[in-house]
């Protein structure tokens, strides 16, 4: 897995891609969340590649290989977490997707954030201007994921 990393004016961020490998795994993805979750891999420009669409507690399997990275989304806020390149073994592994635990004021912006249009009516909205600039970068970051 390649990994750069680059300041671009608004943060760091990583360009996830696939490498060659002659490594196979052999993995099955299960959901455990309470959410639909997509299951994506990472290709070799580092294209997301949507594979599957997982229920609650359904899974699965998949034939990959262990430099190829995947990561899930929440179907409708397209909240993203990580598979962990270690979970990727050359055997079969079960890898069981959870949701990320929050912060109340993380969980509470990302309540505002599926409300907004877009970042510029954050100024209307009558907070703190710190917990402002928090909810902008959270939703530029979204918008950047979702890219």
């Amino acid at each position: 897995m390649t990994r750069n990393e680059g300041n671009q004016g608004d943060g760091v961020h990583e360009i996830i891609r696939s490498q060659p490998s002659r490594g196979l795994s052999f993995v099955r993805f299960c959901n455990a969340t309470p959410r639909r979750v997509e299951v994506i891999w990472m290709n070799y420009e580092g294209a997301r590649v949507k594979y599957k669409t997982l229920e609650p507690n359904e899974f699965f399997d998949v034939n990959t290989y262990v430099a190829h990275p995947w990561l899930f989304q929440d179907a409708i806020t397209h909240e993203s977490g990580r598979i962990h390149p270690q979970d990727i073994q050359p055997k079969r592994v079960t890898v069981n997707i959870t949701s990320p635990l929050y912060s109340l004021k993380v969980s509470a912006m990302h309540t505002i954030r599926r409300n907004l249009k877009d970042y510029n009516h954050v100024c209307q909205l009558e907070i703190p201007r710190q917990l402002q600039q928090d909810l902008v970068d959270l939703m530029k970051s979204c918008r950047m994921e979702k890219l």
